[in-house]
């Protein structure tokens, strides 16, 4: 990804929990153009699903040569689908982000098709919540951090955790277009260490009264701290 097309970046703390859920569920939360591509790893009937969750720091966005701070700290719940086949691209689709920004929920929304609700969220100790206005629980993950902090610019590996930060991110605007960007992790100066977690979303109807996610160290499911995470411009995705 050239530097150029980068239009945001902040600092991210917090987790990133990969699992395996039924195919059939996977599916329903991507729209039909898409195709689910299982990893040769992966159970016949089971798809990758990742939940990243925490808190955005330190947030600046590149206009033309200039880097400007804004000073804007939120938190965020995303749902990613890797391995969504569009054409001839293999990328991660977003089905629902929760957004605890206006700025970064209505362009979100506008331009890159994320489907943003801003909701209240916050940390309850190790539990992320993410309520409605009348306090209805959304979604919540209970976390158990395992081992000690170490830097984590050593990470690497094709499990669905690293995939959100490699692979094209497709959303879908409110006209059914497909829009395409990217993500950039950088581990550079960050830490990480292993965490277990329980994840349910009420809010998604396919994911409604599933079994809580259990997730661990195999699945490479991580707590973060400072890891550098940008945007690029978004493009209208086409299926070559």
């Amino acid at each position: 990804m050239e530097p150029g097309r980068f239009v945001a970046e902040t600092r991210f703390d917090g987790a990133i929990v990969s699992c395996l859920a039924p195919s059939d569920v996977v599916g329903a939360l991507i729209p039909r153009t898409l195709h689910l591509e299982r990893p040769a790893d992966v159970p016949q009937g089971r798809h990758p699903l990742v939940f990243v969750f925490g808190e955005h720091r330190a947030s600046r966005v590149f206009f033309a040569s200039l880097t400007l701070e804004t000073g804007v700290r939120f938190l965020e719940f995303l749902v990613a689908v890797p391995f969504v086949r569009h054409g001839g691209c293999l990328a991660v689709f977003l089905p629902r982000v929760f957004a605890g920004e206006a700025i970064t929920t209505w362009s979100g929304n506008a331009h890159y098709g994320y489907s943003k609700r801003m909701v209240p969220m916050e940390w309850l100790g190790n539990t992320f919540i993410v309520t409605d206005h009348d306090r209805t629980l959304l979604a919540q993950a209970t976390v158990e951090e395992l081992g000690e902090w170490r830097p984590a610019d050593g990470i690497r590996g094709t499990a669905p955790v690293m995939d959100v930060g490699r692979l094209p991110v497709l959303g879908r605007l409110a006209d059914g277009s497909l829009m395409i960007s990217a993500f950039d992790w950088s581990f550079d100066g960050a830490t990480a260490r292993s965490l277990r977690a329980s994840v349910t979303v009420n809010e998604i109807p396919a994911l409604e009264g599933t079994p809580p996610v259990a997730s661990g160290h195999a699945s490479g499911s991580l707590a973060v701290r400072g890891m550098r995470w940008r945007l690029t411009w978004p493009e209208r995705a086409r299926a070559d």
